[in-house]
């Protein structure tokens, strides 16, 4: 074999170890894009739970809130509903509402059968109790500004654990 066909052998072998470094490369940038995106969501819905959080535990901002909303109506309709104050009312619909936003931060970056079967089990049983129903029903916070596919999510678990 002469000096020829060897370095013709290594430019071939070098062609070719370019070509698997770019796709490995590939493989991993959209692996850390979609890594990114999950961060970025999970960053989102720990960003709201907190406010919301906050939102519980200060009556001041819950009650200016719910006035300069125009959140007052649903309030009071539900205070009257369940029997309680309407600082309780709103208190237990942030409440109710801080977990299905945690939700969907577990929603929006789950991959894995076994963890969406767990997020099911927990929105069926936890989200599936009447006053959860009642919020996910009818909270003008939770429900309307979540993304629909979500939404679809949350209500197919719900209307299969009817109770």
């Amino acid at each position: 074999m002469d000096w020829e066909a060897i370095g013709a052998i290594g430019e071939v072998l070098g062609a070719a170890a370019v070509v698997i470094t770019l796709i490995y490369l590939s493989v991993q940038v959209r692996h850390a894009k979609a890594a990114t995106a999950d961060q970025s969501r999970i960053y989102r819905a720990t960003g709201v739970r907190e406010i919301m959080l906050e939102t519980c535990r200060d009556e001041r901002l819950r009650m200016l809130q719910t006035e300069a909303w125009g959140l007052e109506p649903y309030y009071r309709a539900m205070a009257d509903e369940e029997g309680i104050s309407i600082e309780e009312a709103t208190k237990l619909d942030w409440g109710n509402g801080y977990y299905f936003w945690m939700w969907w931060g577990q929603y929006a970056s789950t991959n894995a059968a076994k963890d969406r079967i767990e997020l099911e089990n927990i929105v069926a049983n936890l989200g599936g109790t009447p006053g959860m129903r009642k919020h996910w029903k009818n909270s003008p916070l939770s429900r309307p500004l979540l993304d629909t596919e979500y939404v679809k999510f949350v209500d197919d678990v719900m209307s299969r654990t009817a109770r």
